[in-house]
């Protein structure tokens, strides 16, 4: 996988540091509700927009279940992962309700997969099951294209999110434009309210805004008036060179800690990136790294493979055994991205934030304002 910010490099520690092993603490994030409640997460890392359309349902909830394990908050409804009146093994979150009385605690956060609710202004496919258990709630103001360039959901989707028992969809299979239902949020003074319901519908959830990057200056401060508990910027809308993307991230950083938001976390969608990109990503100031770049190497094997054993029988019918080999792929070929992104940020936390990253190119390093390597040349 290309690293888009190779122009970038970590610093090491100067040479006469004492070395003192590695720090015995996580990379575990938390975040705080507006009520001061806090929310924990494994690692700063989520799978936004899953295509769970593309592939079949009991494979992308065993898909969806193992990403989960790995620390990746997963984004996905019921709906997406299991027909109607069935259990989702991403959805089964170890809860006071759920739980045995005697469970050890960390018996229940080993069973807890970090899972988000993404909630339309449409709300195509949303119940009110999703809201039990999520650790993030992701209102999503703007609306997305489809691969052919739409603002539409395909007809795999709609038939995911609205199929009746027979699973027949009730659009009759065709496209829908997005926010054909009359919206949730009719306007950014309404947001606000839509946000405290929410929090009342997801007690244990965060609840983010996610925006797109074209009208920032104008939307980002209307949005944060409303009172989220963060930021979700959608910079894969925009085909930014790498520089572009270190110096978005770091602008709005810097916008949100004018505006007196800086408390508030900024979780960037950047698209395409590396395990170096993700951490530097955070150095320059997200909080999160959306990594759908590592999973849809996955999703492709996957679509492709049961395509193909549809074609060739008649039906698809995949074994628990083919299954079991896409969770083997997640747990070694994700499982490598995410242990380099675990070892990355533990060596950088030996350093102030000042002396993290630095580079050779003095335009990079008069945009990002990082040190240039002084080298005898």
């Amino acid at each position: 996988m290309n690293e888009r910010l190779e122009k970038i490099c970590f610093l090491p520690p100067v040479s006469d540091t004492p070395w003192v092993g590695a720090p015995s603490d996580d990379c575990s994030i938390s975040l705080e509700r507006l009520d001061a409640k806090k929310v924990s997460l494994p690692l700063p890392l989520f799978w936004y927009d899953p295509p769970w359309a593309e592939i079949e349902m009991n494979t992308a909830d065993s898909i969806a279940a193992a990403v989960a394990r790995l620390g990746v908050t997963v984004s996905a409804l019921r709906r997406d992962l299991v027909v109607v009146d069935e259990e989702s093994e991403l959805h089964l979150a170890v809860s006071d309700e759920n739980a045995d009385e005697g469970a050890e605690e960390t018996d229940r956060e080993a069973s807890y997969l970090p899972r988000m609710l993404p909630y339309r202004p449409e709300r195509y496919g949303v119940s009110d099951r999703d809201f039990d258990g999520a650790a993030v709630v992701d209102v999503r103001l703007a609306m997305r294209r489809d691969p052919d360039g739409r603002f539409a959901f395909t007809p795999d989707e709609i038939t995911r999110w609205v199929a009746t028992q027979d699973q027949t969809s009730i659009s009759g299979g065709s496209w829908v434009p997005a926010a054909s239902f009359p919206p949730d949020v009719d306007g950014m003074e309404k947001l606000g309210g839509k946000i405290r319901q929410l929090r009342m519908l997801a007690p244990d959830a965060v609840v983010l805004v996610s925006i797109s990057p074209h009208r920032l200056v104008d939307e980002l401060h209307e949005v944060l008036k409303s009172q989220p508990d963060g930021i979700i910027l959608r910079l894969n809308e925009l085909d930014l060179d790498p520089l572009d993307l270190a110096r978005f991230v770091q602008k709005t950083r810097g916008m949100m800690d004018d505006l007196a938001y800086g408390h508030l976390p900024l979780w960037i969608v950047p698209g395409e990136i590396s395990a170096d990109d993700a951490v530097k990503l955070i150095q320059l100031g997200a909080n999160a790294v959306a990594v759908d770049s590592w999973c849809r190497e996955l999703v492709d094997e996957i679509r492709d493979a049961q395509q193909n054993a549809s074609a060739g029988s008649g039906y698809s019918s995949y074994s628990s055994s083919s299954v079991q080999t896409w969770i083997d792929w997640v747990e070694y070929e994700l499982g490598s991205h995410v242990e380099r992104f675990d070892g990355l940020m533990h060596s950088v936390s030996y350093q102030s934030p000042g002396q993290r990253l630095a580079t050779l190119s003095d335009k990079w390093a008069e945009s990002l304002s990082i040190p240039k390597l002084n080298l005898p040349f």
